[in-house]
């Protein structure tokens, strides 16, 4: 798992963010980018119970909704009414 997949991630810009605990700036990828001992996963469609069949670019297919549809397993799940995390 890496900070910017964390519940507790602000990003500031392409390279980086916070942690809106520690304060400290982390980067999005490489060194440093790890996440620390206060990780949440933060809501995604990745994280779904609903989300199933991800390919090699990270869509899949999401079965919450009365209609099937594709969906990137990076996407924000923040303010969807039937996400249930499956992990973290």
């Amino acid at each position: 798992m890496k900070h910017v997949q964390c519940v507790n991630y602000i990003n500031l810009d392409c390279e980086k963010g916070m942690c809106a605990l520690s304060k400290l700036i982390v980067p999005i990828d490489g060194e440093g980018s790890e996440a620390c001992p206060n990780f949440k996963a933060a809501p995604v469609c990745g994280n779904c119970a609903c989300f199933s069949g991800r390919d090699d670019h990270g869509i899949g297919t999401c079965t919450g909704f009365e209609k099937e549809n594709w969906a990137y397993a990076n996407c924000g799940a923040f303010c969807c009414e039937h996400y249930k995390a499956i992990q973290g």
